[in-house]
């Protein structure tokens, strides 16, 4: 080897290094602009390092040991100096290793084209390594950084993804030439490993993703149901505390009438009468059951059916809910319930002069609450105008902003591990749930 040859290799030698480091710091979170003297004196130690194995043992020797004098060494240093998670630290290491390979085949590729320049092998890998350094810290590490946040199935994953390729690699091209040999077993290992080795990610993270899209989706519905029901119960407490008010206040009340009838002034008295009586009206909470959150509901709901000219029947028996969120139950109640009201009001075209609907014995809902075998049933039915749509038994609808409510209710019979149906017999819609 000429003496520009070898100074050559010298420099590759230095330029894969600094990529290796670079690239292995920037996987493990580790960024230039806050450590910079750990970058500086990690590349500076290591060159010197290598250097002298390079002098003391050739290059055949430092290449084969490269594991040991390069890669485990700066496991270390970002597990230990770092403080960064030992997957992490080796993910990092290895990930960058495997950087490298395009860079060579650059060089590869260079020579394959002018197989008669002298050293375009390594002028090329050398000429590639800053661009694609750029590439791989700009648009490839914050995604491999991101694996910090991901469960240990994900990061377990991605640690033997690396960790397979690094042995095979060292097996097949370093410590022996048998990926260079052609044989046909050699190299269809190989293209069964990558095929196998995608497959396998793509289930596993495709599985992951879903299952976290799912959970997701779930935690919105529930906020968005448990808000809206915490909001009721705060709205019908009010109006408890007002009616609480009144109560208190009776005795003033019955002074004023009084007054106003000692003096014949007996429209006065009549007008504060009505107006109490619509107040009293307004604050008016049945008592369906033991559960206070739950009797605010169904009265809130129950009276807007009675102004929708809808005949209601409600029966709670079940007294057992310490088992339960009671923003959980109430969610499930207010949006099976005003799905009911909803159904029983809102005609289509089609319907609008189907007289039994739109008439008041026509409108009927039903709500029954009990216990079976320790666990509370909701049986909810209702007449409705529009035909109901199915879609794998669950009822679905095309108007924009509505069908969150039927999410809402089937995400919170699923937290209770509980079971549900949902179907239509003889013009009624019925909804039942066990949780």
């Amino acid at each position: 080897m000429s003496a520009a040859a070898s100074i050559l290799s010298l420099i590759n030698y230095g330029f894969v290094l600094i990529f290796g480091i670079i690239v292995s710091f920037y996987f493990a979170g580790i960024c230039w602009e806050d450590n910079k003297r750990l970058f500086v004196i990690t590349i500076i130690a290591f060159a010197i390092f290598q250097a002298i194995s390079y002098i003391l043992l050739g290059e055949e020797t430092l290449y084969k040991c490269y594991p040991v004098f390069i890669h485990i060494p700066l496991i270390l240093v970002i597990r230990y100096i770092c403080h960064q998670n030992i997957y992490i630290s080796s993910i990092a290491v290895m990930s960058a290793y495997l950087m490298c390979t395009p860079r060579k085949w650059f060089g590869t590729l260079a020579m394959y084209i002018f197989p008669h320049v002298p050293m375009i092998s390594d002028i090329t890998t050398i000429a590639v390594t800053i661009p694609l350094l750029l590439i791989v810290v700009k648009y490839i590490s914050p995604y491999i950084i991101r694996l910090k946040e991901e469960s240990r199935t994900i990061i377990s994953l991605f640690f033997l993804l690396p960790l397979t390729y690094y042995v095979l690699e060292y097996a097949f091209t370093v410590y022996t030439d048998l990926l260079y040999t052609g044989k046909a077993v050699i190299i269809e290992f190989m293209d069964s490993f990558i095929v196998i080795l995608y497959f396998t990610l793509s289930i596993v993270t495709l599985h992951l993703s879903n299952k976290k899209n799912s959970a997701e989706r779930e935690n919105i519905i529930l906020s968005a149901a448990a808000a809206q029901a915490e909001k009721e119960v705060s709205q019908l407490n009010d109006y408890q505390k007002q009616a609480s008010i009144y109560r208190h206040d009776l005795r003033h009340h019955m002074n004023f009438i009084q007054n106003c009838l000692v003096n014949n002034q007996t429209e006065q008295a009549l007008d504060y009468i009505n107006e109490i009586n619509i107040n009293l009206d307004n604050t008016r909470i049945t008592r369906y059951c033991n559960n206070e959150a739950i009797n605010l509901i169904l009265s809130s709901y129950i009276n807007k059916a009675h102004e929708a000219d809808i005949t209601t029947h409600v029966s709670v028996t079940a007294s057992d809910f310490s088992g339960y969120k009671i923003t959980d139950l109430c969610s499930l109640l207010v949006n099976a319930i005003e799905n009911a009201i909803n159904a029983c009001v809102h005609p289509s075209t089609d319907n609008i002069n189907n007289s039994d609907i739109q008439s008041d014995n026509g409108r009927i809902i039903t709500i029954k609450m009990f216990e079976k075998n320790n666990k509370i049933c909701i049986n909810i039915s209702n007449t409705y105008s529009d035909e109901p749509q199915f879609v794998n038994q669950i009822p679905v609808t095309s108007q924009l902003g509505h069908g969150i409510g039927i999410q809402s209710i089937i995400s919170v019979v699923e937290k209770y591990n509980g079971i549900y149906a949902f179907f239509t017999k003889d013009g009624i819609f019925y909804f039942q749930a066990c949780i």
